[in-house]
């Protein structure tokens, strides 16, 4: 699949301009278009700021804010987009973010978020984002780690594929194959407690590669409770710069996700990940 229309989320929050320089760069490397989605609608409610007074208020206060703000973003765009050299759009609504979101994703190839880090209350209660914009996006999510201010593909030696047999992994993988051509060496990991978790099991979606002109080293490791963990540990031991997973949702999906693989790498991963549903 290739990919020629990006999506980024821009807000005013302190990871806004990372974003857009790591999603301009992404398009430049790729000859793609770029959709600036800004949204200047508050993303929760500062601690004490309780009734529907203080709440109401406090909505409006910071709508106004983020509509002052969106001028020197708009701006922002303008210049990033101008000196890296990439055709771009910007769109500006003030309707809930994921809705905002949602009401884009369906046209683009790869949309770029900022991780959370769950560690904080703000995190818990708005950024639930990467989660729930993968699984109603239909394509591939780009996760950008906290403070990442550039992300070069050129540059990037190593990306681990977490792989089980699912749909949502397979959609992954398919969804990152332009990158995966990209990388100097490409991991596949395969992990779990089932027993049938094996190389040769594995190796159908090695050929799969190989016929794409990418070679994979095989990692399999059937012995870890937590594929989340597991995941990390091994992009780590690999070097890898990238990883890239299938999300897994549910009917109560975030009851479920919070504790899942998915929202584990979500949390704690310091390098970009790609997910898909």
């Amino acid at each position: 699949m290739a990919i020629k229309t990006l999506l980024v989320h821009l807000a005013p929050d302190p990871d806004c301009e990372n974003r857009l320089n790591v999603a301009a760069g992404l398009a430049k490397k790729l000859n793609a278009h770029l959709l600036a989605l800004y949204v200047a609608t508050p993303v929760h409610l500062p601690p004490g700021a309780e009734g529907r007074g203080a709440s109401a208020l406090y909505l409006h206060e910071a709508r106004e804010s983020a509509r002052e703000k969106s001028v020197a973003i708009k701006q922002l765009v303008d210049d990033v987009c101008a000196q890296v050299g990439v055709s771009y759009e910007w769109i500006y609504g003030e309707e809930d973010h994921l809705d905002q979101l949602l009401n884009e994703v369906h046209h683009v190839d790869l949309t770029v978020l900022n991780q959370v880090s769950f560690d904080s209350f703000e995190d818990r209660l708005m950024y639930q984002l990467p989660e729930k914009l993968v699984i109603g996006a239909g394509g591939p999510v780009l996760v950008i780690p906290k403070g990442m201010k550039a992300f070069d593909l050129d540059a990037v030696g190593t990306i681990l594929v977490a792989w089980t047999y699912s749909k949502e992994a397979i959609r992954a993988l398919r969804d990152s194959l332009p990158m995966l051509a990209k990388a100097k060496s490409v991991h596949l990991l395969t992990c779990g407690t089932d027993r049938n978790v094996t190389s040769e099991t594995a190796k159908p979606v090695v050929d799969y590669l190989k016929r794409h002109g990418i070679a994979v080293s095989q990692i399999t490791q059937a012995q870890s409770g937590h594929a989340g963990e597991e995941i990390l540990l091994t992009a780590e031991a690999v070097k890898a710069e990238m990883v890239v997973m299938g999300a897994y949702g549910h009917t109560s999906f975030l009851d479920k996700l919070f504790g899942s693989a998915s929202r584990y790498v979500i949390g704690h991963s310091h390098i970009p990940l790609l997910m898909s549903h």
